[in-house]
């Protein structure tokens, strides 16, 4: 299986240190690894050099951003037969990739397989979901399945969900290229919702392979960014992928109905119940 594993990089250096040595550590699945990095300024280029000179290395001018920046290793080698799109702060298991594919082989019409996602730190001795794979709702909201749950064997099921997270993405070659890779206009967040949506529009099944184990330092690769930018840029994102999925009458809709549900909910709920538990009533 000709496969690329492509991680974005914007400052991570001490993130690639642990990613690419765990990646290296894969059984069975043998795969190239691109690193893109988006205009880094802490010597990580030079670190990738030096350490890792058999790795592909894309370097953009600017940071682009997430689901361009995949896009970018895409133009730069096209002929592979499988792209896995990971984040840099992800550290992963042995077999991680070979369930995956074996997902793959047994399924039609798979358009991207995911990973149980489990946080880096350990709450009380255990291990805690970070996604294992997303619900989206009528609205075009999208949740990490069990986020916060223990996690136990009961998520090492594998079943078709509605998204898979953007932190660790398993895509055939046919499908990028039927739905265009990344929305051009994203620069971070809802980038792996809307894809995940495309991607169902074409036809295609996602699914969750709860037998394949990655591990997520959350937020490590954003976290300089505030709160704020992150929801707005998840509010525009939002409303650019519906636009364009569903029309502009539609985007407005749903994006006036998310921000007066948001001011009910922060003035008269938030003290009581989470947002996601307010929406979840409407």
């Amino acid at each position: 299986m000709n496969t690329l594993v492509v991680i974005v990089n914007h400052n991570g250096k001490k993130l690639l240190q642990r990613s690419i040595s765990s990646l290296l550590n894969t059984e069975s699945v043998v795969f190239d690894i691109c690193v893109v990095d988006n205009n880094s300024s802490d010597d990580s280029v030079d670190f990738l050099k030096k350490e890792y000179p058999g790795i592909l290395l894309v370097k953009s001018s600017k940071n682009l951003g997430y689901g361009r920046a995949h896009n970018l290793a895409y133009q730069y080698y096209p002929n592979y037969d499988y792209y896995l799109f990971l984040n840099n702060d992800i550290t992963v298991s042995p077999n991680w990739l070979d369930s995956m594919f074996t997902l793959l082989k047994q399924k039609e019409s798979i358009g991207v397989v995911g990973p149980k996602i489990l946080l880096s730190k350990k709450r009380e001795g255990k291990y805690v979901i970070n996604s294992a794979g997303m619900d989206i709702d009528k609205h075009y909201l999208a949740y990490d399945r069990y986020e916060g749950e223990y996690d136990s064997s009961k998520y090492s099921i594998t079943e078709e969900v509605d998204g898979i997270c953007g932190a660790v993405m398993l895509i055939p070659k046919e499908v990028f290229e039927k739905v265009k890779g990344f929305h051009p206009k994203m620069f971070l967040y809802y980038e792996d919702v809307d894809l995940c949506l495309r991607i169902r529009d074409k036809g295609y099944h996602i699914y969750y392979c709860g037998n394949s184990v990655v591990y997520h330092e959350h937020m490590a690769s954003t976290e300089g960014m505030g709160s704020y930018r992150r929801n707005r840029m998840n509010i525009f994102n939002r409303y650019v992928s519906i636009r364009d999925r569903l029309g502009l009458f539609i985007a407005i809709r749903e994006t006036l109905w998310y921000l007066y549900s948001w001011i009910v909910w922060k003035i008269l709920y938030s003290k009581n119940i989470t947002l996601k538990q307010y929406l979840d009533d409407k």
